[in-house]
Protein backbone atom coordinates (compact mmCIF):
# COMPACT_ATOMS: atom_id res chain seq x y z
CA UNK A 1 0.00 0.00 0.00
CA UNK A 2 1.68 3.75 -0.92
CA UNK A 3 1.72 5.85 1.63
CA UNK A 4 0.76 9.51 1.46
CA UNK A 5 4.02 11.56 0.85
CA UNK A 6 4.82 12.99 4.59
CA UNK A 7 7.30 12.86 6.85
CA UNK A 8 6.73 11.79 10.35
CA UNK A 9 8.52 13.67 13.12
CA UNK A 10 9.75 12.05 15.76
CA UNK A 11 13.33 14.30 16.37
CA UNK A 12 13.47 17.42 15.29
CA UNK A 13 17.24 18.23 13.94
CA UNK A 14 19.40 21.00 12.80
CA UNK A 15 18.70 21.78 8.96
CA UNK A 16 22.41 22.25 6.73
CA UNK A 17 22.05 24.06 3.37
CA UNK A 18 25.24 23.92 1.01
CA UNK A 19 26.46 26.88 2.47
CA UNK A 20 26.39 25.85 6.13
CA UNK A 21 23.96 25.82 8.83
CA UNK A 22 20.33 27.48 7.93
CA UNK A 23 19.53 30.11 10.44
CA UNK A 24 15.92 29.60 12.51
CA UNK A 25 13.02 31.25 12.39
CA UNK A 26 13.52 34.32 15.21
CA UNK A 27 10.40 34.17 17.41
CA UNK A 28 11.43 37.50 18.09
CA UNK A 29 10.42 38.95 14.73
CA UNK A 30 7.76 36.23 14.16
CA UNK A 31 4.29 36.34 14.21
CA UNK A 32 1.45 33.83 14.39
CA UNK A 33 -2.45 33.69 13.56
CA UNK A 34 -4.56 30.91 15.37
CA UNK A 35 -7.67 30.19 13.98
CA UNK A 36 -10.23 28.55 16.36
CA UNK A 37 -12.28 25.84 15.56
CA UNK A 38 -16.38 25.37 13.82
CA UNK A 39 -18.70 26.94 16.49
CA UNK A 40 -16.09 27.87 19.01
CA UNK A 41 -14.10 31.14 19.81
CA UNK A 42 -10.37 31.71 20.19
CA UNK A 43 -9.91 30.45 23.69
CA UNK A 44 -10.09 26.80 21.79
CA UNK A 45 -6.47 27.86 20.62
CA UNK A 46 -5.39 29.48 23.91
CA UNK A 47 -3.14 26.08 24.75
CA UNK A 48 -0.87 26.88 21.32
CA UNK A 49 -1.30 30.97 21.72
CA UNK A 50 0.28 30.36 25.45
CA UNK A 51 3.06 28.51 24.68
CA UNK A 52 3.82 30.28 21.54
CA UNK A 53 4.04 33.36 23.67
CA UNK A 54 5.84 32.15 26.16
CA UNK A 55 8.56 31.07 23.75
CA UNK A 56 8.89 34.78 22.24
CA UNK A 57 6.44 34.54 19.34
CA UNK A 58 3.60 37.86 18.89
CA UNK A 59 0.18 35.90 18.77
CA UNK A 60 -3.27 36.87 16.74
CA UNK A 61 -6.41 34.89 17.72
CA UNK A 62 -8.88 36.50 15.56
CA UNK A 63 -12.97 35.28 16.41
CA UNK A 64 -13.83 33.73 12.88
CA UNK A 65 -17.44 34.24 11.30
CA UNK A 66 -18.13 29.59 12.18
CA UNK A 67 -17.61 30.99 16.02
CA UNK A 68 -20.45 29.73 17.81
CA UNK A 69 -21.70 33.84 18.40
CA UNK A 70 -20.81 34.73 15.17
CA UNK A 71 -23.09 31.93 12.91
CA UNK A 72 -21.66 32.23 10.07
CA UNK A 73 -22.20 36.19 9.77
CA UNK A 74 -19.62 36.33 6.80
CA UNK A 75 -18.70 33.78 3.69
CA UNK A 76 -15.90 32.01 3.48
CA UNK A 77 -14.11 34.29 1.32
CA UNK A 78 -15.13 37.12 3.84
CA UNK A 79 -13.70 35.08 6.38
CA UNK A 80 -10.23 34.70 4.31
CA UNK A 81 -10.43 38.87 4.22
CA UNK A 82 -10.32 38.70 8.26
CA UNK A 83 -7.45 36.46 7.93
CA UNK A 84 -5.11 39.09 5.65
CA UNK A 85 -6.36 41.77 8.13
CA UNK A 86 -4.69 39.68 10.76
CA UNK A 87 -1.82 39.07 8.93
CA UNK A 88 -1.71 42.97 8.40
CA UNK A 89 -1.97 43.80 11.93
CA UNK A 90 1.38 41.59 12.33
CA UNK A 91 3.51 43.06 9.38
CA UNK A 92 2.45 46.66 11.08
CA UNK A 93 4.08 45.36 14.04
CA UNK A 94 7.66 44.84 11.56
CA UNK A 95 7.30 41.47 11.97
CA UNK A 96 9.66 39.94 9.10
CA UNK A 97 7.68 36.56 8.81
CA UNK A 98 4.20 35.56 9.55
CA UNK A 99 2.42 32.03 9.99
CA UNK A 100 -0.95 30.93 10.11
CA UNK A 101 -2.28 28.17 12.00
CA UNK A 102 -5.55 26.74 12.80
CA UNK A 103 -7.52 24.08 14.65
CA UNK A 104 -10.33 21.99 12.91
CA UNK A 105 -12.36 24.37 10.50
CA UNK A 106 -9.57 26.95 11.30
CA UNK A 107 -6.58 24.27 10.32
CA UNK A 108 -8.88 24.60 6.66
CA UNK A 109 -9.03 28.39 6.51
CA UNK A 110 -5.65 28.12 7.11
CA UNK A 111 -4.67 26.15 4.25
CA UNK A 112 -6.94 28.37 1.82
CA UNK A 113 -5.17 31.16 3.01
CA UNK A 114 -1.99 29.85 2.21
CA UNK A 115 -2.98 29.51 -1.43
CA UNK A 116 -4.20 33.44 -1.21
CA UNK A 117 -0.73 34.43 0.38
CA UNK A 118 2.31 33.47 -0.86
CA UNK A 119 4.74 35.14 1.25
CA UNK A 120 3.65 32.77 4.46
CA UNK A 121 6.41 31.42 6.35
CA UNK A 122 4.60 28.06 7.07
CA UNK A 123 1.20 27.40 7.97
CA UNK A 124 0.35 24.66 10.67
CA UNK A 125 -2.92 22.42 10.70
CA UNK A 126 -3.98 21.35 14.08
CA UNK A 127 -6.69 18.34 13.20
CA UNK A 128 -8.06 19.64 9.93
CA UNK A 129 -11.59 19.34 9.09
CA UNK A 130 -14.50 20.49 7.11
CA UNK A 131 -14.34 18.62 3.92
CA UNK A 132 -17.22 19.36 1.76
CA UNK A 133 -15.70 17.70 -1.10
CA UNK A 134 -15.69 14.32 0.83
CA UNK A 135 -18.44 11.51 0.62
CA UNK A 136 -19.79 11.97 4.04
CA UNK A 137 -20.53 15.31 4.18
CA UNK A 138 -21.85 15.70 0.29
CA UNK A 139 -24.34 13.65 1.37
CA UNK A 140 -25.49 14.35 4.77
CA UNK A 141 -25.45 18.22 3.14
CA UNK A 142 -26.93 17.33 -0.16
CA UNK A 143 -30.52 18.79 0.39
CA UNK A 144 -29.17 22.05 1.95
CA UNK A 145 -26.76 22.40 -1.10
CA UNK A 146 -29.78 21.34 -3.24
CA UNK A 147 -32.14 24.10 -1.22
CA UNK A 148 -28.80 26.75 -1.31
CA UNK A 149 -28.20 26.72 -5.26
CA UNK A 150 -31.92 26.52 -6.07
CA UNK A 151 -32.09 29.97 -3.96
CA UNK A 152 -29.15 31.35 -5.97
CA UNK A 153 -30.46 30.56 -9.08
CA UNK A 154 -33.52 32.29 -7.90
CA UNK A 155 -31.85 35.03 -7.12
CA UNK A 156 -32.32 34.70 -3.71
CA UNK A 157 -29.18 34.26 -2.57
CA UNK A 158 -28.59 36.96 0.25
CA UNK A 159 -32.33 35.37 1.82
CA UNK A 160 -31.99 33.41 4.60
CA UNK A 161 -33.18 29.63 4.96
CA UNK A 162 -31.99 26.75 7.68
CA UNK A 163 -29.16 24.57 6.53
CA UNK A 164 -27.67 21.78 8.52
CA UNK A 165 -24.47 22.67 9.59
CA UNK A 166 -22.32 19.40 10.27
CA UNK A 167 -19.33 19.53 12.83
CA UNK A 168 -17.02 16.73 14.30
CA UNK A 169 -18.20 13.76 16.40
CA UNK A 170 -21.67 13.06 14.63
CA UNK A 171 -22.54 16.49 15.41
CA UNK A 172 -24.57 18.80 13.26
CA UNK A 173 -27.30 21.90 13.83
CA UNK A 174 -29.19 24.15 11.83
CA UNK A 175 -27.67 27.28 10.78
CA UNK A 176 -30.18 30.42 9.66
CA UNK A 177 -28.03 31.94 7.07
CA UNK A 178 -27.68 33.51 4.10
CA UNK A 179 -28.25 30.72 1.00
CA UNK A 180 -24.78 32.11 -0.68
CA UNK A 181 -22.93 32.02 2.70
CA UNK A 182 -23.50 28.47 3.20
CA UNK A 183 -23.24 27.46 -0.17
CA UNK A 184 -19.56 29.06 0.05
CA UNK A 185 -18.31 26.53 2.99
CA UNK A 186 -20.17 23.54 1.88
CA UNK A 187 -19.57 23.53 -2.32
CA UNK A 188 -17.67 20.48 -3.00
CA UNK A 189 -15.76 22.35 -5.39
CA UNK A 190 -15.76 25.67 -3.17
CA UNK A 191 -12.71 27.45 -1.17
CA UNK A 192 -13.53 25.10 1.73
CA UNK A 193 -12.32 21.93 -0.31
CA UNK A 194 -8.52 21.07 1.73
CA UNK A 195 -7.99 18.73 -1.27
CA UNK A 196 -8.29 21.68 -3.71
CA UNK A 197 -6.96 24.41 -1.63
CA UNK A 198 -3.62 21.31 -0.93
CA UNK A 199 -3.48 21.25 -4.64
CA UNK A 200 -3.37 24.90 -5.01
CA UNK A 201 -0.14 25.60 -2.95
CA UNK A 202 3.10 26.31 -4.79
CA UNK A 203 5.79 25.58 -2.48
CA UNK A 204 5.97 26.25 1.78
CA UNK A 205 6.54 24.05 4.77
CA UNK A 206 3.20 22.91 6.24
CA UNK A 207 3.21 20.89 9.95
CA UNK A 208 0.14 18.67 10.68
CA UNK A 209 -0.78 17.60 14.08
CA UNK A 210 -2.38 14.57 13.37
CA UNK A 211 -4.61 13.10 16.84
CA UNK A 212 -4.50 9.53 17.14
CA UNK A 213 -8.35 9.52 18.67
CA UNK A 214 -9.68 11.81 15.77
CA UNK A 215 -11.43 9.91 13.06
CA UNK A 216 -10.78 13.29 11.03
CA UNK A 217 -6.82 11.91 10.81
CA UNK A 218 -7.87 9.34 8.61
CA UNK A 219 -9.73 11.17 6.17
CA UNK A 220 -6.69 13.87 5.90
CA UNK A 221 -4.52 11.13 5.33
CA UNK A 222 -6.56 9.60 2.57
CA UNK A 223 -8.03 12.74 1.46
CA UNK A 224 -6.08 15.70 1.36
CA UNK A 225 -2.33 14.95 2.15
CA UNK A 226 -1.77 13.38 -1.08
CA UNK A 227 -2.86 16.02 -2.81
CA UNK A 228 -0.13 18.30 -1.98
CA UNK A 229 2.77 19.06 -4.73
CA UNK A 230 6.44 17.98 -4.02
CA UNK A 231 6.89 21.20 -4.07
CA UNK A 232 5.34 21.68 -0.51
CA UNK A 233 7.35 20.04 2.71
CA UNK A 234 4.69 18.29 4.61
CA UNK A 235 5.49 17.43 8.10
CA UNK A 236 3.45 15.15 10.36
CA UNK A 237 3.94 14.78 13.83
CA UNK A 238 0.60 12.25 16.02
CA UNK A 239 -0.19 13.65 18.93
CA UNK A 240 -2.20 11.39 21.24
CA UNK A 241 -5.63 13.56 21.35
CA UNK A 242 -8.97 13.62 20.13
CA UNK A 243 -10.45 16.21 17.90
CA UNK A 244 -11.13 18.67 21.01
CA UNK A 245 -8.04 18.17 22.97
CA UNK A 246 -5.64 18.35 20.09
CA UNK A 247 -5.07 22.32 20.35
CA UNK A 248 -3.68 21.40 24.04
CA UNK A 249 -1.48 17.64 22.95
CA UNK A 250 -0.07 19.86 20.31
CA UNK A 251 1.14 23.24 21.44
CA UNK A 252 4.52 21.84 22.79
CA UNK A 253 5.42 20.09 18.98
CA UNK A 254 4.28 22.94 17.25
CA UNK A 255 6.52 25.38 19.45
CA UNK A 256 9.55 23.22 18.59
CA UNK A 257 9.07 22.88 15.20
CA UNK A 258 8.67 26.64 14.50
CA UNK A 259 11.85 26.50 16.90
CA UNK A 260 13.75 24.92 14.19
CA UNK A 261 12.56 25.68 10.72
CA UNK A 262 15.05 27.37 9.18
CA UNK A 263 14.85 30.83 7.37
CA UNK A 264 14.45 30.99 3.68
Amino acid sequence: MKLPRFLVLTVLTAVMLAGGQARALDPATTGVVLLHGKWGDPSGVRPIGAALEAAGYTVERPAMPWAGYRSYDKGYEGAMEEVAQAVARLRAKGLARVVVGGHSLGANGALHFATLDPTLAAIILVAPAHSPEGRAASEAAAGSLQKAREMIAAGEGNDRASFVDINTGGRSRNQNIPANIYLSYYDPEGPAAMSLSAAGLKAGRVLWLAPSEDPTTRGFAALVAPRFPPTVKLDRVDVTADHLGAPQASAAAIVEWLNALPTP
